[in-house]
């Protein structure tokens, strides 16, 4: 499924307007996303909003452990290098699920931020390291406490 420039602005509404005034949003129409282009003094505010909104921090190092469904939909996007990241949502009841294009340019002065919706969900599957010692330590603690 494709969007619209109106539907990306309009899915993207609450994102845009929490990371305020310090981004200023352009449409690139070959990716079909919002893109702002921004200065590395605003890197720590601008990463914090997007962990505060997407759930799934994806770099090239964790990105192979990615759900198929999810690297289908990105693409190209899936290859990551030094840096780059991929900030990911799955669908929720009424909204789709979402990608954030986190590319530092080349001189590291500037980042450039793109943002769109995913025409699907995706399902994240937790590895056995997510459900081993941490899981065990908490279990641990919370039979202590009871």
């Amino acid at each position: 499924m494709s969007y619209t420039q109106e539907q990306v602005e309009t899915l993207s509404q609450a994102l845009t307007r929490q990371l305020g005034e310090q981004h200023q949003w352009q449409w690139e129409d070959q990716r079909e996303v919002l893109l702002s282009e921004f200065s590395k003094d605003k890197i720590e505010t601008t990463l914090e909003v997007l962990r505060e909104n997407y759930p799934h921090e994806w770099d090239r190092k964790n990105i192979k452990k990615a759900p198929k469904a999810l690297k289908q939909q990105l693409g190209d996007l899936a290859v990551l290098y030094k840096e780059q990241k991929l900030f990911t949502q799955p669908a929720q009841a009424d909204q789709p699920g979402g990608v954030a294009v986190w590319w530092p340019w080349g001189h590291g002065g500037t980042i450039s931020l793109r943002i769109k919706p995913l025409p699907e969900s995706y399902a994240t599957v937790q590895t056995s390291g997510q459900n081993g010692l941490f899981s065990r330590i908490k279990q641990l603690f919370s039979r202590s406490s009871a």
